[in-house]
Protein backbone atom coordinates (compact mmCIF):
# COMPACT_ATOMS: atom_id res chain seq x y z
CA UNK A 1 0.00 0.00 0.00
CA UNK A 2 1.10 3.34 -0.39
CA UNK A 3 -0.91 5.00 2.22
CA UNK A 4 -1.96 4.25 5.59
CA UNK A 5 -5.22 5.89 6.68
CA UNK A 6 -5.54 7.21 10.56
CA UNK A 7 -9.16 8.86 10.90
CA UNK A 8 -9.34 11.74 8.47
CA UNK A 9 -5.15 12.15 8.08
CA UNK A 10 -3.41 10.53 4.84
CA UNK A 11 -0.24 9.32 5.44
CA UNK A 12 1.83 9.16 1.97
CA UNK A 13 4.85 7.12 1.49
CA UNK A 14 7.01 5.30 -0.50
CA UNK A 15 7.23 8.62 -3.51
CA UNK A 16 9.79 6.46 -5.36
CA UNK A 17 6.56 5.24 -6.89
CA UNK A 18 6.38 8.30 -9.11
CA UNK A 19 8.53 7.70 -11.60
CA UNK A 20 6.52 4.41 -12.75
CA UNK A 21 3.29 6.57 -13.19
CA UNK A 22 5.28 9.23 -15.10
CA UNK A 23 7.52 6.77 -17.14
CA UNK A 24 5.37 3.91 -16.88
CA UNK A 25 7.17 0.43 -18.26
CA UNK A 26 6.44 -0.94 -21.28
CA UNK A 27 3.75 -3.18 -19.98
CA UNK A 28 1.50 -0.51 -18.34
CA UNK A 29 -1.12 0.84 -20.04
CA UNK A 30 -1.34 4.85 -19.29
CA UNK A 31 -5.52 4.64 -19.95
CA UNK A 32 -7.60 5.87 -19.15
CA UNK A 33 -6.20 9.45 -18.76
CA UNK A 34 -8.19 10.05 -15.55
CA UNK A 35 -7.29 7.40 -13.61
CA UNK A 36 -3.71 8.24 -13.95
CA UNK A 37 -4.01 12.23 -13.58
CA UNK A 38 -6.08 10.95 -10.39
CA UNK A 39 -2.93 8.73 -8.92
CA UNK A 40 -1.41 12.58 -9.30
CA UNK A 41 -3.50 13.69 -7.02
CA UNK A 42 -2.62 11.25 -4.33
CA UNK A 43 0.33 12.69 -4.06
CA UNK A 44 2.83 9.96 -4.82
CA UNK A 45 4.24 12.20 -7.67
CA UNK A 46 3.10 15.63 -6.30
CA UNK A 47 6.35 16.98 -8.28
CA UNK A 48 5.50 15.02 -11.66
CA UNK A 49 4.12 18.36 -14.21
CA UNK A 50 2.62 19.74 -11.60
CA UNK A 51 2.77 23.56 -11.26
CA UNK A 52 1.36 23.75 -7.29
CA UNK A 53 4.05 24.81 -4.50
CA UNK A 54 5.57 22.01 -2.50
CA UNK A 55 2.83 20.30 0.06
CA UNK A 56 0.25 21.03 -2.34
CA UNK A 57 -1.22 18.68 -5.24
CA UNK A 58 -2.95 19.53 -8.41
CA UNK A 59 -6.96 18.74 -9.24
CA UNK A 60 -7.81 15.60 -11.78
CA UNK A 61 -9.28 18.12 -14.64
CA UNK A 62 -7.99 21.46 -13.37
CA UNK A 63 -5.26 23.77 -12.60
CA UNK A 64 -6.39 23.78 -8.82
CA UNK A 65 -4.10 22.92 -5.72
CA UNK A 66 -5.10 21.41 -2.71
CA UNK A 67 -3.29 20.21 0.53
CA UNK A 68 -2.38 16.81 0.39
CA UNK A 69 -4.87 16.18 3.45
CA UNK A 70 -7.62 16.90 1.33
CA UNK A 71 -7.99 13.42 -0.19
CA UNK A 72 -10.75 11.73 1.31
CA UNK A 73 -11.74 13.98 3.87
CA UNK A 74 -15.30 13.49 2.45
CA UNK A 75 -15.53 17.42 1.65
CA UNK A 76 -14.44 17.69 -2.13
CA UNK A 77 -12.02 19.96 -1.65
CA UNK A 78 -11.49 20.11 -5.68
CA UNK A 79 -13.99 21.42 -8.18
CA UNK A 80 -14.06 18.44 -10.50
CA UNK A 81 -13.77 16.18 -7.21
CA UNK A 82 -11.23 14.67 -7.78
CA UNK A 83 -9.81 13.94 -4.31
CA UNK A 84 -12.80 12.29 -3.46
CA UNK A 85 -13.46 9.92 -6.74
CA UNK A 86 -10.84 8.06 -5.79
CA UNK A 87 -12.02 7.21 -2.66
CA UNK A 88 -14.15 4.59 -0.74
CA UNK A 89 -15.63 5.99 2.27
CA UNK A 90 -12.56 7.78 3.65
CA UNK A 91 -10.10 5.27 2.38
CA UNK A 92 -8.05 5.34 -0.29
CA UNK A 93 -9.40 2.66 -3.29
CA UNK A 94 -7.02 0.57 -5.22
CA UNK A 95 -6.59 0.85 -9.15
CA UNK A 96 -5.63 -2.00 -11.15
CA UNK A 97 -2.97 -2.19 -13.57
CA UNK A 98 -3.17 -3.01 -16.86
CA UNK A 99 -1.09 -5.22 -18.41
CA UNK A 100 -0.24 -6.57 -21.88
CA UNK A 101 0.29 -10.49 -21.31
CA UNK A 102 2.64 -12.07 -23.49
CA UNK A 103 1.84 -15.33 -24.86
CA UNK A 104 4.77 -17.87 -25.55
CA UNK A 105 4.60 -20.59 -27.28
CA UNK A 106 6.79 -23.54 -26.75
CA UNK A 107 7.33 -25.74 -29.24
CA UNK A 108 8.10 -29.79 -27.86
CA UNK A 109 10.02 -32.05 -29.79
CA UNK A 110 9.17 -35.15 -29.66
CA UNK A 111 10.94 -37.95 -28.24
CA UNK A 112 13.31 -40.03 -30.45
CA UNK A 113 12.03 -43.55 -30.70
CA UNK A 114 13.69 -46.14 -29.42
CA UNK A 115 15.53 -49.01 -30.68
CA UNK A 116 13.26 -51.88 -31.69
CA UNK A 117 14.28 -54.56 -28.50
CA UNK A 118 16.95 -56.83 -29.55
CA UNK A 119 15.31 -60.51 -28.79
CA UNK A 120 17.78 -62.60 -29.43
CA UNK A 121 19.00 -63.74 -26.33
CA UNK A 122 14.92 -64.48 -25.58
CA UNK A 123 15.24 -66.26 -28.80
CA UNK A 124 18.14 -68.50 -27.91
CA UNK A 125 16.55 -68.98 -24.48
CA UNK A 126 13.66 -70.81 -25.95
CA UNK A 127 16.23 -72.73 -28.21
CA UNK A 128 17.86 -74.22 -25.31
CA UNK A 129 14.01 -74.58 -23.56
CA UNK A 130 13.26 -76.59 -27.25
CA UNK A 131 16.41 -78.82 -27.22
CA UNK A 132 15.80 -79.75 -23.81
CA UNK A 133 11.99 -80.72 -24.16
CA UNK A 134 12.97 -81.84 -27.74
CA UNK A 135 15.51 -84.34 -25.95
CA UNK A 136 12.97 -85.27 -23.36
CA UNK A 137 10.23 -86.20 -25.69
CA UNK A 138 12.03 -87.45 -29.31
CA UNK A 139 15.05 -88.89 -27.92
CA UNK A 140 15.99 -92.61 -26.08
CA UNK A 141 18.88 -94.89 -26.54
CA UNK A 142 16.53 -97.89 -26.98
CA UNK A 143 14.16 -96.28 -28.85
CA UNK A 144 14.53 -95.30 -33.05
CA UNK A 145 14.76 -91.44 -33.49
CA UNK A 146 12.42 -89.18 -32.79
CA UNK A 147 10.91 -91.57 -30.24
CA UNK A 148 11.38 -91.69 -26.48
CA UNK A 149 10.66 -94.32 -23.87
CA UNK A 150 7.52 -94.27 -21.67
CA UNK A 151 6.64 -97.35 -19.60
CA UNK A 152 7.36 -99.78 -21.96
CA UNK A 153 6.17 -98.05 -25.17
CA UNK A 154 8.65 -95.87 -27.71
CA UNK A 155 6.29 -92.95 -28.13
CA UNK A 156 7.25 -90.04 -30.30
CA UNK A 157 5.28 -86.66 -28.53
CA UNK A 158 5.68 -84.28 -31.59
CA UNK A 159 3.93 -81.40 -29.58
CA UNK A 160 5.20 -78.93 -32.01
CA UNK A 161 3.04 -79.90 -34.48
CA UNK A 162 -0.57 -79.04 -34.54
CA UNK A 163 -2.58 -80.99 -36.88
CA UNK A 164 -5.91 -82.60 -37.16
CA UNK A 165 -6.74 -86.31 -35.88
CA UNK A 166 -6.55 -87.79 -39.64
CA UNK A 167 -3.08 -86.09 -40.27
CA UNK A 168 -1.67 -86.79 -37.19
CA UNK A 169 -2.25 -90.21 -38.04
CA UNK A 170 -0.23 -89.77 -41.38
CA UNK A 171 2.45 -88.47 -39.42
CA UNK A 172 2.74 -91.15 -37.22
CA UNK A 173 2.89 -93.44 -40.17
CA UNK A 174 5.96 -91.61 -42.17
CA UNK A 175 7.85 -91.97 -38.89
CA UNK A 176 6.94 -95.82 -38.35
CA UNK A 177 4.15 -95.52 -35.97
CA UNK A 178 1.07 -95.06 -35.15
CA UNK A 179 -1.30 -92.66 -32.66
CA UNK A 180 -0.77 -94.50 -29.53
CA UNK A 181 -3.21 -97.18 -28.09
CA UNK A 182 -4.11 -98.44 -24.27
CA UNK A 183 -6.74 -101.47 -24.95
CA UNK A 184 -5.61 -102.38 -21.46
CA UNK A 185 -5.95 -100.98 -18.16
CA UNK A 186 -4.02 -103.83 -16.24
CA UNK A 187 -1.04 -103.07 -17.82
CA UNK A 188 -0.10 -99.52 -16.26
CA UNK A 189 1.10 -98.25 -19.68
CA UNK A 190 -1.58 -95.36 -19.66
CA UNK A 191 -0.66 -94.32 -15.81
CA UNK A 192 3.18 -94.66 -17.11
CA UNK A 193 1.86 -91.99 -19.60
CA UNK A 194 0.15 -89.39 -17.38
CA UNK A 195 3.32 -89.53 -15.01
CA UNK A 196 5.58 -88.52 -17.59
CA UNK A 197 3.58 -85.88 -19.07
CA UNK A 198 2.65 -84.50 -16.21
CA UNK A 199 6.99 -85.11 -15.07
CA UNK A 200 8.17 -83.37 -17.83
CA UNK A 201 5.63 -80.10 -17.63
CA UNK A 202 3.91 -80.49 -20.45
CA UNK A 203 1.07 -78.38 -21.49
CA UNK A 204 0.02 -79.23 -25.11
CA UNK A 205 -2.95 -81.16 -26.19
CA UNK A 206 -2.59 -84.91 -28.23
CA UNK A 207 -4.21 -86.89 -30.69
CA UNK A 208 -4.50 -91.11 -29.67
CA UNK A 209 -5.77 -93.54 -31.33
CA UNK A 210 -9.45 -93.72 -30.31
CA UNK A 211 -12.68 -92.63 -32.66
CA UNK A 212 -16.06 -93.60 -32.46
CA UNK A 213 -17.29 -95.56 -35.24
CA UNK A 214 -20.93 -95.36 -37.01
CA UNK A 215 -20.51 -99.04 -38.68
CA UNK A 216 -20.45 -100.32 -35.19
CA UNK A 217 -21.81 -96.87 -33.13
CA UNK A 218 -18.95 -97.37 -30.45
CA UNK A 219 -15.84 -96.00 -29.56
CA UNK A 220 -12.64 -98.33 -30.44
CA UNK A 221 -8.97 -98.06 -30.46
CA UNK A 222 -7.60 -98.73 -33.87
CA UNK A 223 -6.54 -102.15 -33.38
CA UNK A 224 -10.69 -102.50 -33.27
CA UNK A 225 -10.36 -103.28 -29.60
CA UNK A 226 -13.01 -101.29 -27.64
CA UNK A 227 -12.12 -98.58 -25.78
CA UNK A 228 -13.20 -98.44 -21.96
CA UNK A 229 -15.39 -95.02 -21.49
CA UNK A 230 -14.63 -95.09 -17.92
CA UNK A 231 -11.97 -94.74 -15.48
CA UNK A 232 -9.15 -94.70 -15.39
CA UNK A 233 -8.87 -93.17 -19.28
CA UNK A 234 -11.82 -90.96 -19.41
CA UNK A 235 -11.97 -87.24 -17.91
CA UNK A 236 -14.85 -86.04 -15.20
CA UNK A 237 -16.84 -83.17 -16.59
CA UNK A 238 -18.70 -81.22 -15.44
CA UNK A 239 -22.31 -80.56 -17.14
CA UNK A 240 -25.22 -78.24 -16.54
CA UNK A 241 -27.58 -80.89 -17.14
CA UNK A 242 -27.73 -84.04 -14.39
CA UNK A 243 -28.81 -87.45 -15.14
CA UNK A 244 -28.66 -90.25 -12.70
CA UNK A 245 -26.63 -93.87 -12.88
CA UNK A 246 -26.83 -97.18 -12.99
CA UNK A 247 -25.02 -100.23 -11.63
CA UNK A 248 -24.69 -103.45 -13.08
CA UNK A 249 -26.06 -106.10 -9.92
CA UNK A 250 -23.90 -109.49 -9.38
CA UNK A 251 -22.99 -112.06 -11.59
CA UNK A 252 -26.18 -114.40 -12.03
CA UNK A 253 -28.67 -111.75 -11.16
CA UNK A 254 -32.28 -112.66 -12.39
CA UNK A 255 -32.68 -110.46 -15.68
CA UNK A 256 -34.78 -107.83 -14.64
CA UNK A 257 -32.23 -107.20 -11.94
CA UNK A 258 -29.01 -106.58 -15.20
CA UNK A 259 -28.91 -103.25 -13.96
CA UNK A 260 -30.47 -100.88 -11.06
CA UNK A 261 -30.37 -96.60 -10.25
CA UNK A 262 -28.11 -95.99 -7.96
CA UNK A 263 -28.80 -94.17 -4.46
CA UNK A 264 -32.19 -94.04 -5.68
CA UNK A 265 -32.21 -92.56 -8.90
CA UNK A 266 -29.82 -89.14 -7.81
CA UNK A 267 -28.80 -86.80 -10.10
CA UNK A 268 -25.29 -86.18 -10.84
CA UNK A 269 -23.60 -82.81 -12.45
CA UNK A 270 -20.66 -84.92 -13.76
CA UNK A 271 -19.78 -87.26 -16.24
CA UNK A 272 -16.97 -90.10 -16.97
CA UNK A 273 -18.02 -90.98 -20.77
CA UNK A 274 -18.37 -89.27 -24.58
CA UNK A 275 -20.86 -86.53 -24.76
CA UNK A 276 -24.30 -87.95 -25.84
CA UNK A 277 -25.65 -87.08 -29.37
CA UNK A 278 -21.88 -85.19 -29.87
CA UNK A 279 -19.96 -84.40 -33.20
CA UNK A 280 -16.74 -84.98 -31.40
CA UNK A 281 -15.96 -88.05 -32.37
CA UNK A 282 -12.59 -88.44 -31.77
CA UNK A 283 -10.03 -89.17 -28.82
CA UNK A 284 -7.52 -86.78 -27.30
CA UNK A 285 -5.77 -86.17 -23.78
CA UNK A 286 -5.84 -82.48 -23.47
CA UNK A 287 -4.12 -80.54 -20.51
CA UNK A 288 -7.21 -79.05 -19.33
CA UNK A 289 -8.80 -82.60 -18.68
CA UNK A 290 -5.15 -83.55 -16.68
CA UNK A 291 -4.52 -85.79 -20.00
CA UNK A 292 -7.09 -88.09 -19.23
CA UNK A 293 -9.27 -88.79 -22.77
CA UNK A 294 -12.22 -86.84 -23.55
CA UNK A 295 -14.08 -86.91 -26.93
CA UNK A 296 -13.08 -83.78 -29.38
CA UNK A 297 -13.80 -82.34 -33.15
CA UNK A 298 -11.87 -84.70 -35.63
CA UNK A 299 -11.27 -81.62 -37.42
CA UNK A 300 -9.28 -79.47 -34.30
CA UNK A 301 -5.57 -79.39 -34.07
CA UNK A 302 -3.70 -80.51 -31.93
CA UNK A 303 -0.09 -82.89 -31.48
CA UNK A 304 0.40 -86.25 -32.63
CA UNK A 305 0.84 -88.72 -30.09
CA UNK A 306 2.78 -91.48 -32.28
CA UNK A 307 3.33 -95.31 -30.65
CA UNK A 308 6.44 -96.93 -32.59
CA UNK A 309 5.24 -99.77 -34.71
CA UNK A 310 7.82 -100.60 -37.15
CA UNK A 311 5.62 -102.60 -39.91
CA UNK A 312 3.62 -99.21 -40.26
CA UNK A 313 6.30 -97.10 -41.65
CA UNK A 314 5.70 -95.28 -44.80
CA UNK A 315 6.95 -92.50 -46.73
CA UNK A 316 5.20 -88.27 -46.59
CA UNK A 317 5.87 -86.93 -49.68
CA UNK A 318 4.86 -83.27 -49.75
CA UNK A 319 3.93 -82.09 -52.84
CA UNK A 320 5.60 -78.91 -54.58
CA UNK A 321 4.77 -75.54 -55.44
CA UNK A 322 3.91 -75.76 -59.38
Amino acid sequence: MFVLHLGHTILFDNFKHCDSFANPPARMHRSPLKIIRSLMVLGLCSGVNSQCSFGLIECATSRQCIGKTSICNGRGECYDNSDEEICIGNKLRGFPSTTTTTTTTTTTTPAPTPPPPNNVEESEALGQRFARTFNDTLHHPRCPKLYTSVGNKCLSLLYFVKVGWGEARALCSAIGGELVVYPSASDGEFAALLKYLREIGMTTDFWVGGRYTKDTEAWTWLDDAPMDLGSPYWAVRHTNSCSSRQQESAPHAKPEDVAYWTNTSACYHYEQAPRRDSQQLCAAVTFRHYFYISDEDCLGVRSPLCEHVPSTAHDLTLAGSP
